[in-house]
């Protein structure tokens, strides 16, 4: 409970910001948990050599939707993290 309670402003500010696209992320790409699931499945076990060879393409973005739901998010709470101070300056100084 220390730990949680010593952050700043600017620290839950990043992070709620990395939260937030995150869920936004995770509702425009996969819509629920199930969705999540079918895709993590896709792209694991479409293989070159396996019966759903000719649906590489499938594969490929289902593989980049995890990339960048696992991605994006990190970066713009870091991205928060660093500028947020320097477009308001009076809130989170």
């Amino acid at each position: 409970m220390n730990w949680a309670a010593s952050g700043t402003k600017l620290l839950y500010t990043a992070i709620g910001v990395g939260l937030l696209l995150f869920l936004i992320l995770f509702r425009m790409f996969f819509k629920d948990v199930a969705g999540f699931i079918h895709c993590i499945g896709f792209s694991v076990s479409s293989q070159q050599n396996s019966a759903a060879a000719g649906q590489l393409g499938a594969s490929r973005w289902s593989r980049v939707k995890l990339l960048v739901a696992m991605v994006l998010p990190g970066g713009s709470a870091y991205a928060a993290y660093i500028f947020l101070p320097k477009f308001f300056p009076t809130v989170f100084q």
